[in-house]
C-alpha cells in the first residue's frame, strides 16, 4: 500500500480511537472530542486527498463497527464527511496570470475565506440536523430540552436556593432558543481549529501541500452577507424554523468574527506591540461577549466600506508569503 494510503488509514484509525475513548470516558469527552477531527486534517493537508478521503472512510467504518449504527453516523456527520470536504477544498488550484506581470503564471490556491464559508454552512446544516434529531416539533423538541435540565443542576451542583423555579423556567427559555446556535458556534470553533493546527503541524514538519495563508487577507464571500439576513430573519420565526435560521445565524456570526479580526490583524501590521494588543483583543473577545458582537459588526462592514482597501498605506504581503500574522 503506498505510504499516503497508510497514513490515511492509520489517522482514520487514530480519529476514530479518540471518538470512542470520548463516548467511553465521560471525564475526558470534551477535550477528546475537540482533537476527533485532527489526524483527518493532518493527513489530507499533509499527504493529500486520497488521504483524508481513507482517513474518513476508515474512520466512519471503525466507530460503526465498533459502537454501533448512531454513534457511526453521528461521527460520519459530524467529523468525517466535514472533515474531509474542508480539506478538499483548502486543496483545490489552479493557475493564473502573475498580477506583478511576469510572464510565468502562478498558483491561486482555494481562498481561506470561501473554507471559512463552507464551514459555516455546514456548521448550520449539523446544528439543524441536531435540531431534527432533539425533536422534529417543538412538542418533542421541548420535551428533549426539558430531560437536560436535571443534567445540568447536576452538573453545575444543584441548590435549591440557586436553582429557584423562576432561575430554571429561565435556563429552559434560554436553552430552547439558543441550542442551535451554540451548537453551531462550537462545531465550527472546533473545525477551523483544527484546520488550523493540521495546517500549523503539517507546515511546521515540512509536508504542507499549500503555503500558509494570511489570516490578514481573510475575505468573507459578499453573498454570505444575504445568507446571513436571512438566517438572522428566521431566527425570529416560531418554531423549528426559528430554531434552524438560530442555527445558521450563530455560525455566520462566527464568520464574520474572524473576518473583523482579519481586519484588526491588517491594521495592526508594523505596529508597535502588536502582539500583545492582539493577545488583549483575543481575551476581551473569548471573555466579553459584546467585544465579539462588536468585532463580528467590523467583519459584517468590511465588504461595505472596504476597510482594508483604504488603507494604502498598510504594509502588504502576497498570498504566498507565509509569515505568520
Amino acid at each position: 500500500m503506498p505510504a499516503h494510503l497508510l497514513i490515511g488509514a492509520g489517522a482514520g484509525l487514530v480519529s476514530a480511537a479518540l471518538f470512542a475513548s470520548a463516548v467511553v470516558s465521560a471525564a475526558l469527552a470534551g477535550l477528546i472530542l475537540y482533537l476527533c477531527p485532527l489526524p483527518l486534517c493532518l493527513a489530507g493537508l499533509a499527504w493529500g486527498r486520497q488521504s483524508v478521503t481513507l482517513a474518513g472512510f476508515v474512520g466512519a467504518i471503525l466507530t460503526l463497527l465498533v459502537l454501533g449504527a448512531s454513534p457511526g453516523i453521528v461521527y460520519a456527520v459530524t467529523v468525517a464527511i466535514p472533515a474531509t470536504i474542508l480539506v478538499q477544498l483548502s486543496l483545490q488550484h489552479r493557475t493564473v496570470p502573475d498580477p506583478a506581470g511576469n510572464a510565468k503564471q502562478i498558483i491561486a490556491w482555494y481562498p481561506a475565506g470561501r473554507l471559512v464559508a463552507a464551514a459555516a454552512i455546514m456548521a448550520g446544516v449539523i446544528a439543524s440536523l441536531m435540531v431534527l434529531l432533539l425533536g422534529p416539533d417543538m412538542t418533542r423538541y421541548q420535551a428533549a430540552i426539558d430531560q437536560m435540565i436535571p443534567v445540568i443542576h447536576e452538573t453545575l451542583g444543584a441548590d435549591n436556593e440557586v436553582w429557584t423555579p423562576e432561575a430554571t423556567e429561565n435556563l429552559r427559555t434560554l436553552l430552547t432558543r439558543a441550542l442551535p446556535a451554540v451548537m453551531a458556534i462550537v462545531w465550527i470553533t472546533i473545525a477551523l481549529f483544527n484546520m488550523w493546527l493540521g495546517g500549523a503541524i503539517a507546515k511546521g514538519s515540512g509536508h504542507a501541500l499549500r503555503p500558509w495563508p494570511n489570516f490578514h487577507a481573510l475575505e468573507i464571500p459578499n453573498a454570505m452577507v444575504i445568507a446571513f439576513a436571512v438566517a438572522l430573519a428566521l431566527s425570529f420565526v416560531p418554531g423549528i424554523l426559528g430554531l434552524i435560521g438560530t442555527g445558521f445565524a450563530g455560525a455566520f456570526l462566527i464568520a464574520y468574527l474572524l473576518q473583523g479580526l482579519a481586519v484588526i490583524h491588517f491594521y495592526t501590521l508594523g505596529m508597535p506591540f502588536r502582539t500583545v494588543l492582539l493577545v488583549v483583543l483575543y481575551l476581551a473577545v473569548l471573555l466579553l461577549g459584546w467585544v465579539a458582537i462588536l468585532v463580528a459588526i467590523l467583519g459584517l462592514g468590511e465588504p461595505v466600506f472596504g476597510l482594508r482597501g483604504r488603507a494604502s498605506a498598510a504594509p502588504t504581503k502576497t498570498d504566498d508569503d507565509n509569515t505568520h500574522d
